[in-house]
């Protein structure tokens, strides 16, 4: 089963990139933003719908853990505009995630479930996860990537990617993996093919979704 948080959206790069963008590691004091950040460019997603008190909580789990890889860009003003975040240790990742913040995604998950009752199957899959796709052959995974509407097209989506495995590969990982829709998702297909990811496998999720796994080396070539 694959999270929706694993099928990272990316807008068409054409052009060049926004100016006065810094790069960074995520800051706590950042989370709840990437979370509504998320919101807007997953929309209609499972994770999405599960609200910002879930979100919160996923992404507070990338600064706590010493495997998370993550990077944020901020304008002149520190405003929030595009992020990836990922881990280097995607197989026990998710566990540690759900053991350290038991209770907060208890009080998210209840949240949700009042919303709506007919997610609780899909919640008790995801809150489970363990971090590996069926076409992986290891190496980091980069769960979710996404910029603001005023950013699309300006490069900063390939800033970011291209940050995150150079910080992956500076924690000596050599390859990394992701998931995305394999229907109806033309463009960030596209996009990740162009920056040199290639297709491993394609598979389908229990709810019935077709997903393409694709990898990379992030080491210099």
């Amino acid at each position: 089963m694959i999270m929706t948080v694993l099928s990272p959206v990316a807008p068409p790069e054409p052009g060049g990139t926004p100016e006065a963008v810094a790069l960074g590691p995520l800051e706590q004091g950042e989370v709840r933003q990437v979370a509504r950040l998320h919101e807007q460019a997953f929309p209609g997603f499972f994770l999405s719908a599960l609200g910002e008190p879930f979100l919160v909580q996923l992404y507070r789990g990338f600064l706590k853990d010493s495997s998370a890889v993550t990077v944020v860009a901020r304008d002149r003003e520190g405003r929030i505009l595009g992020a990836v975040v990922g881990t280097t240790a995607p197989a026990g990742f998710f566990k540690r995630l759900l053991q350290r913040q038991c209770l907060g995604f208890i009080l998210a998950s209840l949240q949700a479930v009042a919303r709506n009752p007919a997610a609780v199957t899909r919640l008790l899959r995801a809150v489970t996860y363990r971090g590996v796709a069926p076409g992986s052959s290891g190496g980091a995974l980069l769960s979710s990537i996404c910029v603001v509407p005023s950013a699309r097209g300006t490069g900063l989506g390939r800033r970011l990617l291209r940050q995150w495995t150079s910080e992956v590969a500076r924690r000596g990982v050599s390859t990394a993996f992701l998931t995305t829709d394999a229907n109806g998702n033309a463009t960030v297909n596209r996009f990740y093919q162009a920056q040199g990811w290639v297709l491993s496998e394609t598979f389908r999720t229990r709810e019935g979704r077709s997903m393409n796994c694709y990898t990379t080396r992030t080491d210099p070539r």
